[in-house]
């Protein structure tokens, strides 16, 4: 079964926008959140990433922003969680900031072991 995308309005996607900026200190893009378990418990790993250009005519690319361990990355998937409750948090989850919607992370496998030519 697979979960459908999530999204918000104008008003709140900016809400949720301005509150990002606020823990993170950068106009993110896209946010995955990622609940992990290790040895001492369940934690919460978030992956902010930013649109950048190394220079004015380059291509845009993406860009992770260094988080703070345990603060920031709580921070974030408190602020999803509670933003979108009725998404499975068991799953990896991405959300995009610029467009308010948040959907359940896939790995695509590349075209060469779907069997597709380049």
């Amino acid at each position: 079964m697979t979960a459908s995308p999530q999204s918000l309005d104008d008003s709140a996607r900016d809400q949720v926008r301005a509150q990002l900026l606020a823990i993170t200190g950068r106009a993110l893009t896209e946010v995955r959140i990622t609940r992990v378990h290790w040895p001492d418990g369940p934690r919460w790993v978030a992956l902010a990433l930013v649109n950048y250009r190394p220079y004015p005519s380059a291509p845009t690319r993406r860009h992770e922003v260094p988080l703070a361990e345990g603060g920031q990355h709580y921070d974030i998937a408190l602020l999803l969680s509670q933003t979108f409750p009725d998404a499975d948090w068991s799953l990896a989850q991405d959300y995009d900031v610029t467009a308010g919607v948040l959907r359940p992370h896939t790995v695509r496998l590349p075209a060469c072991l779907r069997g597709e030519q380049p």
